[in-house]
């Protein structure tokens, strides 16, 4: 049990008889501290009640999880978190559920994270996590298994598989659930399609861009009609971790290192987009990277709606019905028509690409595509530390955040792409989640069969070496460090039994 100041066992008593009180907390630059202190009743006794919006087999569900795990302090729930919005997530969703939700700044995140869980007091009960430290965490005894919390995998039938085997440890205990997903396709500025293709058509362009020897032939006719002023990708990485994501084959077999095809093929696209100058060599996700799309030069980038947002100011929503429901607005993409749609600034009279096609007034804002493999580029996580003593209420926010159909439903409309193949089924389906930005597409149409498809590695610890491994080799290669495919490959199994001990 987490000690505490008699200060903040004052204040927990004193909600009994109060509509508003707060833990208190020491102040820092560095982290917002935000409470949630529901009245009248305790946080130990609202996580005892299934709330009047869940139905009533989530009701029995959740009664049976109870009765084996409980809450061993009277304190509020402590969330560690980066997201600026998490906190109003938890008051809109679970008002009564009383927390004290700690935010940091990204760039410290982790390493303040490390800390706290380290200390005495203001422990971490659940703490948020993204994919790039998803696997450190998942294997480490920082996080705890779901089952502790009362958590089985048959609870996750209905959520994407991909997000709960990428959050699992080499046991395949599930530590962590997302709430918030990010699968990954291809955007596409649709004038510079129509400059290049003569189409901006998405069936047009899937045929330029549905397989790596494609894209790579795409980009070497834009590249040549355009005279290299602009291009298909920003970046050689840009194909990095989409061509990978579907990977399924092992790394090592019978304490062998393994050199397989996709090894072959993902150095020699490397090898054609460099030598060809057909990208601007900008690393992705880079300021120039983003510079090149938004100026109008790069014709398409891998992402999901979370990049689109961040790169060409996409806003995913939900179309309103207006008044008493005659007809449908959408104030939210109407909103992203009037303020720009970044990196579609190409006028008729001002034609980049080399080509002689003129662009139709409509033709405007951008596209989406599934790209050659189904991938995810990012997304957020929700584990228990080890150091949690609010299990109950730990799994309440989990299962309200992550298999409340009601609940996500809402938070679709916010624009969360939510872990319900159900919810997001509907979603794709809805005609009110077309977007005039996407010129009138339903990302969630191309989305959610991308989710559904998303393979994780049989070993992620395998494959996280291996991949680090085929980076610095090809840097290497590319650089003219190492002259051939075969020392690529000798170093690669040198590097590979060298980090698992399969040498002699």
């Amino acid at each position: 049990m987490k000690m505490r100041k008699i200060v903040s066992l004052m204040l927990t008593v004193s909600v009994v008889g109060s509509c508003c009180a707060c833990k208190k907390t020491p102040e820092s630059e560095s982290k917002t501290t935000e409470t949630n202190t529901p009245a009248p009743t305790s946080a130990t006794e609202t996580t005892r009640e299934t709330t009047e919006t869940t139905s009533e087999t989530q009701a029995t569900s959740e009664t049976k999880f109870i009765a084996k795990v409980e809450d061993e302090s009277d304190d509020p729930i402590v969330i560690y978190g980066y997201e600026s919005d998490f906190g109003e997530l938890m008051k809109t969703y679970l008002p009564e559920v009383e927390f004290e939700y700690v935010q940091l700044p990204k760039d410290e995140y982790f390493k303040k994270l490390e800390s706290a869980m380290k200390e005495e007091e203001k422990t971490p009960d659940l703490f948020m996590c993204d994919k790039e430290h998803l696997q450190d965490y998942s294997y480490s005894n920082r996080s705890i298994d779901l089952k502790e919390l009362g958590i089985e995998p048959s609870d996750l039938s209905d959520q994407f598989a991909y997000t709960y085997e990428a959050a699992s440890d080499s046991s395949h205990e599930v530590k962590a659930l997302s709430y918030s997903l990010a699968p990954s396709a291809i955007l596409y500025n649709r004038a510079l399609a129509y400059q290049a293709f003569g189409s901006d058509d998405p069936g047009d362009v899937m045929r330029r861009v549905e397989s790596w020897d494609n894209i790579l032939e795409t980009a070497q006719d834009v590249n040549l009609n355009s005279e290299g002023r602009v291009k298909l990708l920003a970046g050689i990485s840009d194909i990095r971790d989409t061509f990978w994501a579907s990977h399924s084959g092992r790394w090592i077999k019978d304490n062998k290192v393994v050199i397989d095809k996709d090894f072959n093929k993902y150095f020699h696209l490397e090898e054609v987009l460099m030598a060809e100058s057909l990208t601007f060599e900008a690393e992705y996700g880079s300021v120039d990277w983003e510079d090149y799309i938004t100026s109008g030069n790069v014709i398409m980038f891998f992402g999901s709606l979370l990049r689109a947002a961040e790169v060409i100011g996409y806003t995913p929503g939900h179309r309103e019905e207006s008044g008493n429901g005659e007809n449908g607005t959408n104030s939210i993409t109407d909103e992203n028509k009037k303020e720009g749609q970044k990196g579609n600034e190409t006028s008729e009279s001002e034609s980049t690409s080399g080509t002689s096609e003129t662009i139709p007034p409509e033709v405007t804002g951008w596209a989406i595509l599934p790209a050659p493999e189904a991938s995810y580029d990012g997304g957020i996580w929700l584990m228990a530390a080890s150091t949690c003593d609010m299990k109950a209420t730990a799994a309440k926010i989990l299962r309200t955040l992550t298999m409340n159909e009601n609940t996500m439903e809402q938070m679709a409309l916010t624009g969360i792409f939510v872990n319900s193949q159900t919810v997001m089924k509907k979603c794709a389906a809805d005609p009110f989640f077309t977007s005039d930005f996407l010129g009138g597409q339903n990302p969630y149409a191309v989305l959610v069969p991308v989710a559904e498809r998303i393979q994780v590695s049989a070993d992620t610890e395998e494959s996280t070496y291996a991949f680090k491994e085929i980076e610095t080799l090809l840097q290497a290669y590319l650089s003219g460090q190492i002259a051939t495919m075969d020392e690529v490959k000798q170093q690669f199994t040198i590097g590979l039994e060298e980090l698992f001990g399969l040498t002699q």
